[in-house]
């Protein structure tokens, strides 16, 4: 015990106190004034580091009023306040009878940001900035199918790849081609073994052969007999009801892809 010093102190070129306990606590240290337990590593090192093999490697718990946290990071100038990395699980988790986090500040996503049983209801937002190209929602699918290909509807419901010129069972082209990424993805759950992100609205890359006509910026585009590839409308009678959408850039001599604007056909 001490009123004014240290009540223990180690000193080592090792460690410099251990606790050990069995059946209780390892370590216990209590403050009216402050840090209970303190640690503090010097350069490049760890203040306080917990470890278990089976259990929780540091417990925090606080049964204070309003405002008093189990837990609290400070970060000062560019460090982190709380981070938090698992190779294979959950990074950060949290949970709560309200709110399972609350964030003040802006909030940066490096990633995809899901939504499971509870994704409805209301945002409220200034602005909403999106990145990518087209609005897509995903569709049973007959077969996997690169992003740019062209689909329609097969005889068992299932989306496939076009072979057929004005083919009128034309339902669009699968998003992500080029490098433009969806937008925005409506998840449907599609009962079915193989999947695809079909463009809805918005802009895509669509694979195009121009052996069907050389394409330019304003071509309608339908579906063509090169398996999977769009073609330029030249007979408008027939492309009633196939219309894919129109050509945003130019192609000629060989297949490739085409910046497309998807419209209703």
């Amino acid at each position: 015990m001490s009123t004014d010093g240290y009540g223990v102190e180690g000193k080592a070129h090792g460690t410099g106190v251990v606790g050990v306990s069995e059946a209780w606590i390892g370590v216990y240290g209590e403050s009216a004034g402050e840090d209970g337990v303190r640690g503090q590593g010097k350069g490049n090192t760890r203040g306080v580091t917990g470890l278990s093999e089976s259990g929780i490697g540091v417990y925090a718990e606080s049964e204070g009023g309003q405002g008093v946290d189990a837990v609290r990071g400070l970060g000062k100038k560019y460090t982190c306040g709380v981070a938090g990395h698992s190779e294979w699980g959950i990074g950060v988790y949290g949970k709560g009878g309200q709110r399972a986090a609350w964030f003040e500040g802006a909030v940066e996503l490096n990633g995809y940001l899901y939504g499971k049983n509870a994704t409805l209801g209301t945002v409220q937002a200034t602005r909403v900035y999106e990145s990518g190209g087209d609005y897509a929602e995903t569709f049973a699918s007959g077969d996997n199918f690169e992003p740019g290909t062209v689909l329609v509807i097969g005889d068992d419901g299932l989306l496939t790849s076009c072979d057929t010129q004005y083919d009128t069972r034309a339902t669009g082209v699968v998003s992500g081609a080029g490098g433009l990424t969806p937008g925005s993805i409506m998840e449907s759950n599609p009962e079915s073994s193989h999947h695809v992100t079909l463009a809805l609205a918005g802009q895509v890359y669509v694979k195009a052969d121009p052996q069907y006509g050389t394409i330019a910026a304003g071509d309608l585009l339908t579906t063509s007999p090169t398996q999977g590839c769009a073609m330029r409308v030249s007979d408008r009678g027939r492309a009633v009801g196939a219309i894919l959408g129109k050509a945003m850039s130019s192609l000629e001599g060989e297949p490739g892809l085409v910046r497309m604007l998807v419209t209703p056909a």
